[in-house]
């Protein structure tokens, strides 16, 4: 299976939010080695080193683009960049994600409610947005958004980053309805449990081949769906 995968993957073009982050690390060696072409978007600058080292380490190239998803505009100009470099997007994972206090609601500040919404939903809500122009011409593509098992199994003091899942899952909903006919699918991945860091604890898994499931030829039926990392073995 894994062969059969990164042969629908190879060359390509796979754009990533939160290339940084502890998930987002893991997904960028995963569709390294899959051999995609890939946009990596980088909020902060002081992350950068530690990519760039990565790339070369793995003698590898991609694309680094620095933006803050919170701000329309940076995200107009992500877009562009991207198709300037490659001429299409293939993929769009969605795993800029920040956590927020872990604070019950009454005693949630608003400021961080604002900007972990703004980060983990419309944020994503605007990457689908201005990607979608270029998807739908090209007849195909997969945008994986990323859920967990706070929608089903609510815990207290996740606040924000909590109703974010949902909203996500309902954007998911939304598009896979609103894209029927395109050729572009979209579905949600529910990576579990994390850490507070926003870490998968997924152990005897490979939690990235979901991700590289969904963004190959395979899934081409799935659309729509919430997809469990955790069927995803280490072997096979």
């Amino acid at each position: 299976m894994k062969d059969e995968v990164r042969s629908t993957i190879k060359d390509k073009v796979v754009l990533i939010t939160g290339s940084t982050g502890p998930m987002g690390l893991a997904l960028v060696d995963a569709f390294l080695n899959a051999g995609a072409g890939l946009a990596l978007c980088v909020r902060r600058m002081a992350h950068l080193p530690e990519l760039e080292k990565r790339l070369r380490a793995q003698e590898k190239h991609a694309m680094i683009v620095p933006c803050d998803l919170r701000y329309e505009e940076n995200v107009v100009r992500l877009i562009h960049r991207v198709v300037q470099r490659y001429g299409r997007i293939d993929v769009i994972i969605n795993a800029a994600l920040i956590c927020g206090p872990r604070l019950a609601v009454i005693d949630y500040p608003a400021d961080p409610w604002r900007d972990v919404i703004a980060t983990n939903v419309t944020g994503a809500y605007l990457v689908c947005r201005e990607a979608l122009p270029w998807m739908t011409r090209q007849g195909s593509g997969s945008i994986i958004n990323v859920t967990s098992s706070l929608t089903t199994s609510t815990r207290s003091k996740w606040g924000a980053y909590l109703v974010g899942n949902h909203a996500i899952e309902g954007l998911t909903k939304l598009l896979a309805v609103e894209l029927k006919e395109t050729g572009v699918r979209v579905n949600t991945v529910d990576i579990g449990l994390l850490t507070p860091e926003l870490k998968p604890v997924m152990p005897g898994t490979d939690w990235t081949k979901a991700f590289l499931w969904l963004a190959g030829d395979e899934s081409a039926g799935q659309n729509g769906e919430r997809i469990q990392a955790a069927d995803f073995t280490d072997e096979g």
